[in-house]
């Protein structure tokens, strides 16, 4: 079992979130962190998945690819940021992203932007991971 060294934050004050995710996560002293840079859908070969669905399941192979390399997983990330070309697109980048947060209720973020770098990207996620050793 993981080292859980991150708790979620809430308060009877606000509305417990309608999804996978926590309104806080407050992380213990001493942890070391990873910061990744925004990754897209993008293939070791640098080809690009079509569509959103694709997209997300190639992020989420490659966020756990650099988590493991880390000596994390899942369980060790507190935030999600995840920018949106289409926000109509949320439901089908949800259902993708689900089965690789399992438990996980990192802090997340969703914004729609106009374009990524590239035409056909549809979508772009950076998360923080936090763990004790």
């Amino acid at each position: 079992m993981p080292d859980i060294m991150h708790r979620p934050i809430t308060s009877p004050l606000l509305r417990t979130p309608p999804g996978p995710w926590s309104n806080a996560i407050e992380v213990r002293p001493g942890a070391r962190y990873l910061f990744t840079c925004g990754l897209v859908g993008v293939r070791q070969d640098g080809t690009m998945e079509d569509g959103i669905a694709a997209q997300a399941v190639r992020i989420f192979e490659n966020i756990n690819i650099l988590l493991r390399e880390a000596d994390m997983d899942m369980s060790h990330v507190v935030k999600i940021i995840s920018y949106l070309v289409d926000v109509a697109e949320q439901p089908a980048y949800a259902k993708a992203r689900a089965p690789y947060l399992g438990n996980a209720r990192p802090a997340m973020t969703l914004l729609s932007v106009a374009q990524l770098a590239h035409p056909t990207l549809r979508l772009e996620v950076e998360v923080i991971a936090a763990k004790h050793d």
